[in-house]
């Protein structure tokens, strides 16, 4: 019976170390969205995400993504989606920069936390987003310039 109590106490001073760095990013970062703050952050943005073939309208889902995580980016991206906001190129893009780096806030808090290092976190992370990204983008950009071109029929 002890084990089992101690093993509830410790899970609870887990949950609770949790707790106490994701309910205030929260409170955060839903301010930061009522007041404007993530549309700015996505201007400032906008010009990187370009070079990976993303607008300024894809890419503010990938920017509420890396500040809020994945089910709240997928929501943004359904409802850009929907309002015809995005090409479906580019929601290739989003899906493939926020497989990778959805919730960079959240997570780096966490992990920065326990004693992790930030640059640890973030940089193979954001490096691979983009450099994936990109690759995709001269992918789609090569198979598009390939379909367009007149074929040569010999004879």
């Amino acid at each position: 019976m002890a084990v089992l109590w101690e093993g509830l106490i410790q899970g609870l001073l887990g949950v609770w170390s949790v707790a106490r760095i994701v309910i205030p990013l929260m409170i955060i970062l839903e301010a930061a969205g009522a007041s404007g703050i993530l549309e700015r952050i996505n201007r400032a943005a906008s010009g990187l995400f370009r070079w990976v073939g993303l607008s300024e309208e894809g890419a503010f889902p990938v920017v509420v993504a890396v500040f809020f995580g994945l089910a709240f980016g997928s929501g943004v991206i359904i409802s850009y989606i929907d309002e015809g906001r995005v090409s479906p190129r580019e929601v290739r893009l989003i899906g493939v920069f926020i497989a990778l780096c959805h919730a960079l806030v959240e997570d780096t808090a966490l992990f920065a936390a326990v004693g992790v290092p930030v640059i640890l976190l973030l940089a193979p992370r954001v490096a691979a987003g983009f450099l994936c990204c990109w690759a995709l983008y001269c992918l789609m950009l090569w198979r598009n310039k390939r379909a367009v071109q007149p074929r040569v029929v010999n004879g």
